[in-house]
């Protein structure tokens, strides 16, 4: 299991503005019918993925991660949108 590394002011944030906690990010990303998929728009800086999967609320959520460090990060989560609950659905990652 990965573990992923969680900045306590950034998560704070994401729970203010997408009223998502990352133990629920965890749960999604841990779902064995997730998605993901490379993020190139958003990977200049760093390498970032995003995932789509079902937390412990039954929630798809768009999780998305940085996996250049030597333990990987947890950098948003929220709800996914409608085209994003499709794609969990029809278990295909969303075209860049």
């Amino acid at each position: 299991m990965t573990s992923y590394r969680v900045d306590p002011a950034k998560e704070a944030a994401n729970i203010r503005k997408h009223g998502i906690g990352f133990d629920d990010a965890r749960a999604a990303l841990l779902d064995p019918m997730r998605v993901t998929w490379f993020d190139e728009a958003h990977s200049a800086g760093e390498t970032r993925f995003v995932t789509l999967g079902c937390d412990l609320r039954n929630r798809i959520l768009a999780v998305v991660t940085s996996e250049d460090e030597v333990e990987p990060r947890i950098i948003s989560a929220r709800r996914a949108t409608k085209r994003e609950r499709h794609a969990y659905q029809q278990h295909r990652p969303l075209p860049a």
